[in-house]
């Protein structure tokens, strides 16, 4: 049975490529359907390697038959959003028992185009399903705090409620608690619906630290000039360049690893073609990672973790690239474990896990290319848009406000300001959901190029005369 923790579980359909390729690795070399439910017990992604995890001690502990019998079971409960993954599974199983190599290399290559195609359907239908809650981010995030800060005055001015008109604090209330609420609440359905969020998460409150520089930096512009704007922008600009200081190095290593590790995967077909050539693999690997100036520091610490791990190249080679890659170490090590036997199979293993690999990125390139547009709408919304249509409208008040003193625009601008303030940590929350990270780090890097920009753009819209 699927365990409980797994809500989502188009999630399993996104680690799908991968386990099928892992399965696939060992069941292409001759390996049993046992060894390869074992290897992604072990060595596989979070969701999936729980899944399967659960079969292998089952059949130790002989709560059932033997592992195909688990596996059986485990497919059978498998929902029908997640069917792709249960096709992928059934085929790689039948290619395991298949006897003739031709036939199985066939069948485990329709399980990988399966597994691919489940991913590809579920990153549509992810990016289609945001149009709703963005498009209610963007109203709500920009229309409604305009109409009540700004309509609403001029509507109890001209009368139109009556002898009751809306006071000051409900619209407050609505405008800096019940909307960021609201918008939170979407955010964190658009985060529960997403099959790409990374299991694993730093969310450490230590690192909001640099954030809280604000409340000082506010408290001193405020004596200093006695004006509640000039306070919050100051507030906005230091917290700003301090959560930029504080998550740059984390932003620009996770840019580098990133890079690295795409170049990684491709040196996997370069290992592939020199142990066919007949190289031996110890050689081959530090070559073929060498040759991407990039990955010129991993190959030496692969080099470096070889000469001294008395033999046990496996712990050597997840130790260089473990922490660039787990799954492309993985690979490597699968490729090795290959090779002691074999070494031109091992480069046939090699060259059929690159390609495997490489149409993986294809896919999931191509649903990133569709949800950065989404991620852009939304930062620019947070960054520019809305304080420029709010400064805009604060603009638009201020004659008012000189002839009527019911009507107050300091009072609007400051209100306002720490609305754009809260739009901004709740956009940037947002638009890391939809990359797939769940890294305060992350946030924090994101807010520290939004907030200041949504401050400036603000005031500079709202002080331009009529």
């Amino acid at each position: 049975m699927i365990p409980k923790k797994i809500k989502n579980p188009r999630t399993i359909l996104n680690e799908g490529p991968t386990v099928v390729g892992m399965m696939s690795a060992v069941v292409e070399k001759g390996g049993s359907i046992d060894s390869a439910v074992r290897d992604v017990a072990k060595n596989g992604p979070e969701r999936s390697a729980a899944l399967f995890r659960t079969i292998v001690v089952k059949a130790d502990t002989r709560q059932i038959p033997d592992i195909a019998h688990g596996m059986s079971e485990m497919l059978s409960s498998i929902p029908a959003e997640a069917a792709a993954f249960r096709r992928s599974i059934h085929m790689v199983m039948a290619a395991a028992a298949s006897s003739e190599q031709s036939e199985r290399k066939r069948m485990l290559a329709d399980a990988s185009d399966a597994s691919l195609n489940g991913l590809r359907e579920i990153g549509e239908n992810y990016s289609t399903s945001l149009n709703i809650p963005c498009m209610m981010i963007f109203g709500l995030g920009i229309m409604v705090p305009m109409v009540l800060m700004s309509i609403l005055p001029l509507l109890n001015l001209g009368g139109i409620f009556g002898s009751s008109p809306i006071g000051t604090g409900p619209i407050v209330f609505v405008t800096l608690v019940f909307i960021p609420a609201i918008i939170l609440a979407l955010i964190l359905s658009v985060k529960e619906k997403n099959p790409f969020m990374k299991p694993s998460s730093n969310m450490g409150l230590k690192h909001i630290a640099p954030a809280l520089s604000a409340v000082p930096a506010a408290l001193v512009a405020f004596i200093v000039t006695g004006d509640i704007q000039s306070a919050l922008l100051a507030a906005a600009l230091v917290s700003g360049a301090a959560m930029l200081v504080h998550a740059a190095p984390y932003a620009m290593s996770e840019k580098t690893r990133e890079k690295q590790e795409a170049l990684l995967q491709d040196s996997v077909f370069e290992l592939g073609n020199r142990l066919i050539a007949g190289e031996n693999f110890e050689t081959s690997i530090v070559k073929a990672i060498g040759v991407r100036t990039e990955c010129s520091p991993i190959a030496d610490s692969v080099y470096r973790e070889m000469g001294i791990c008395r033999g046990d190249s496996c712990s050597a080679i997840k130790m260089a690239v473990g922490k660039i890659s787990a799954r492309t170490s993985e690979v490597f090590c699968d490729i090795y474990r290959c090779s002691l036997k074999d070494v031109r199979d091992a480069g046939r293993l090699a060259v059929s896990v690159g390609r495997q690999m490489q149409d993986q990125d294809s896919v999931r390139k191509g649903i990133k290319n569709k949800l950065k547009s989404m991620t852009d709408m939304m930062a620019g919304t947070a960054a520019v848009f809305a304080p420029l249509v709010l400064g805009m409208s604060v603009t638009m008040l201020e004659p008012i406000s000189k002839v009527v003193d019911s009507v107050d625009s300091g009072g609007t601008s400051s209100i306002l300001s720490v609305y754009l303030m809260e739009l901004c940590v709740l956009v940037s929350i947002l638009t890391s959901f939809l990359d797939g990270k769940a890294d305060i780090r992350d946030i924090i890097f994101r807010l520290g190029i939004m907030l200041p920009v949504s401050m400036i753009v603000f005031m500079l819209s709202s002080s331009i005369g009529l």
